[in-house]
């Protein structure tokens, strides 16, 4: 008895339906939050190695060779996209989630805005 495709969604469960292939990316707009306004410039390299410093200290070692790439930075309200693989997803979101650092003698915070696996949906709201 041959066994079906495995590309054909006909047989699969309801929740594999929609699931995205593993080679695909997923977006997030991360911004840099303090709670009380920053009053230092925050560069595109200072955002790049918060994000390393997140991975390093929640993952050690090893979550030193994730892919990320930071695809946009704003200076004027410290939010940024950054492109990471769907099937990393689970261990980035949790290490910005929960890295906590000082900037300008302030706790920071890494706060995920919004995800998506499409690039063109994380464009400013015109809800906001």
């Amino acid at each position: 008895m041959a066994s079906p495709a495995p590309n054909d969604t006909s047989i699969l469960k309801p929740w594999h339906r929609h699931h995205l292939p593993l080679d695909q990316y997923q977006y997030l707009k991360i911004k840099i939050w303090a709670e009380k306004a920053l009053d230092v410039k925050v560069t595109e390299l200072a955002f790049r190695m918060s994000l390393q410093q997140a991975i390093g200290t929640t993952l050690g070692i090893s979550g030193t060779g994730l892919k990320m790439d930071v695809l946009d930075w704003n200076d004027d309200t410290h939010t940024g996209i950054v492109k990471v693989p769907q099937r990393e997803l689970i261990m980035i979101w949790g290490a910005f989630t929960t890295h906590h650092f000082s900037m300008a003698g302030q706790t920071c915070a890494l706060d995920i805005l919004d995800n998506s696996a499409s690039l063109i949906s994380l464009a400013d709201h015109s809800r906001n």
